[in-house]
């Protein structure tokens, strides 16, 4: 099972609209494999914007609070609080990015 750091089912949601703009009247599982990895390049999109936003060592502290697989979503948002960080921004952006690349590029940009 793959870990994301935006919730997949929302990631899933977002990948599915774009696939009804650009392929309109085809069936949803008609682009299966495109939708599972547009989630995970959306999802590296996102975290290495992230990591973009943060210093050398609040990059490394933030790895160790990925790597433990027991923190609750609490303990990130904190983290993100105390650096001033505003996710919601920086996650709007990286969305619609991807959406105007993927929209006028390939499948899986």
């Amino acid at each position: 099972m793959d870990s994301y750091l935006v919730d997949e089912t929302t990631l899933g949601e977002f990948v599915d609209t774009l696939l009804e703009q650009k392929y309109p009247g085809q069936p949803a599982d008609a682009h299966a494999d495109v939708k599972k990895e547009a989630i995970k390049a959306l999802d590296f999109k996102i975290l290495k914007a992230i990591f973009g936003q943060l210093t050398p060592e609040q990059g490394t502290e933030l790895s160790h609070l990925l790597d433990q697989t027991d923190s609750d979503q609490s303990v990130f948002e904190d983290f993100f609080k105390k650096n001033n960080v505003d996710l919601e921004k920086v996650i709007a952006k990286e969305l619609e990015d991807y959406r105007e690349d993927f929209m006028k590029g390939g499948d899986n940009e």
